[in-house]
């Protein structure tokens, strides 16, 4: 038998690899959701950070006739919008035999930063498919069902819906994981199911778990996190008449982006040069063109065969090469990412992002703990210990009409995460 090691031997050492080592791993350059600035506004109780917001100009412009009066003024339009705060949590655990059977502090230590690489790797990854959500929390869009068997839709088997999160199949589940099945309104729900299995257009669970009145649209979200979760670019690079930031996209349109729905044509350098065009209308020149064009596999893949007809023989060479690495539209430069939707093509100004941090990624300690007894079911102690990493963060943009987003683009035979893995 091991010696028994107490876990208050090792709480600094674990503190310091939080700080040190986990953060920098959450945060480090790659993921879409580190491509953006830290912002720093006033946090207002009940509502979030407030940004002050200039939405319409004063009136009162007029011409005179000689010895005229002027038009009454009106003064400007100044409200604020806010940015809630959200989250995305992970909890981990560890048994009381694990505890007494390790050798020393160090051997303890080394287990816990396991423990916890491995999980701040997997919030990593819903940090980032996050970023591309509206908050909802959607992971997938229900097709059909088959004695238990769930296609979901994807990129191949169904054109792009006017929404996100309709091109993904099961690629943004993963097995034992609890997902909350819901309608298509996200209005009703219908269940709680747990994934025993997955494959790129389908995930399994048992047959009797399959809801009543389930249909074609229902959707999938991570269990409990209905609007709970950061709001990402389907949410700011949007033109519909909702709420955005707590005002009215239909009170004031200026909160709209340009949005360009090609309704399942293929992409084409002249869609760019629309959407570019219609975005200096929109923002003005300067802004319109810093943009960066965060893209799928699927249209990397589409707008880099639109080039290769011209692909030439290239003086003496010996090997023919017909292809391009990546697609550039004038200083419009891409960004590809694996975990947009595949008929999606976000153009951003990356300066007009940001994020509002209320807690950084680390240890849940605010009770002076990183780890603690599990409560039990009676509430009075287990053998077993438990603790939690996380991040208390939300992303907002004062100005989303300097964003544009391209969707609904044709998908057919491209590269995507579904085809990678049938």
């Amino acid at each position: 038998m091991a010696t028994s090691v107490n876990i208050a031997t090792i709480l600094p050492a674990l503190e310091q690899l939080t700080a040190e080592g986990l953060r920098d791993q959450f945060e480090q350059e790659g993921p879409t959701y580190t491509m953006f600035g830290t912002a720093s506004a006033p946090f207002v109780n009940g509502k979030g950070w407030r940004i002050p917001s200039y939405l319409r100009p004063p009136t009162g412009v007029s011409g005179i006739s000689e010895g005229g009066s002027f038009a009454q003024p009106s003064t400007e339009t100044l409200d604020d919008m806010y940015v809630s705060p959200m989250n995305m949590t992970m909890a981990f655990e560890l048994t009381g035999r694990a505890l007494r059977n390790v050798n020393d502090s160090s051997s303890l230590l080394n287990g816990f930063k396991d423990l916890l690489e491995k999980r701040t790797i997997a919030l990593k990854k819903e940090a980032n498919r996050q970023m591309f959500n509206d908050g909802s929390g959607l992971r997938a869009t229900y097709q059909s069902n088959s004695s238990g068997v769930l296609t979901l839709q994807n990129a191949i088997d169904n054109a792009a819906g006017a929404s996100f999160g309709t091109t993904k199949g099961g690629m943004h589940m993963e097995v034992n994981e609890s997902y909350d099945w819901y309608d298509s309104t996200l209005a009703t729900y219908r269940a709680t199911i747990r994934p025993s299995a997955r494959s790129a257009k389908t995930v399994t669970i048992p047959s009797g778990a399959v809801p009543a009145g389930q249909t074609a649209g229902d959707i999938l979200i991570l269990s409990n996190s209905l609007y709970k979760m950061p709001r990402g670019l389907a949410y700011i690079v949007n033109n519909d008449t909702g709420i955005y930031q707590l005002q009215s996209r239909a009170t004031y349109p200026q909160l709209r982006a340009v949005v360009e729905d090609l309704n399942n044509a293929a992409i084409t350098v002249s869609t760019f040069s629309k959407v570019k065009r219609n975005l200096i209308a929109r923002a003005g020149a300067g802004k319109a063109k810093t943009v960066v064009a965060v893209l799928s596999l699927a249209q990397d893949d589409a707008l880099c065969r639109l080039g290769q007809n011209f692909k030439r023989w290239d003086g003496d060479a010996k090997t023919f090469d017909g292809s391009f690495d990546k697609f550039q539209h004038g200083d419009t430069i891409e960004k590809i990412d694996p975990d947009c939707d595949e008929d999606r093509i976000y153009l951003i100004v990356p300066s007009e992002v940001k994020r509002y941090k209320e807690k950084e990624f680390g240890l849940f300690d605010e009770d002076g703990n990183q780890i603690r007894m599990r409560a039990g079911i009676a509430g009075y102690g287990s053998d077993a210990w438990t603790g939690a990493i996380g991040v208390f963060h939300n992303f907002g943009s004062e100005e989303p009409r300097c964003h544009a987003l391209i969707k609904r683009c044709n998908m057919t035979g491209l590269a995507s995460q579904v085809s990678a893995n049938l």
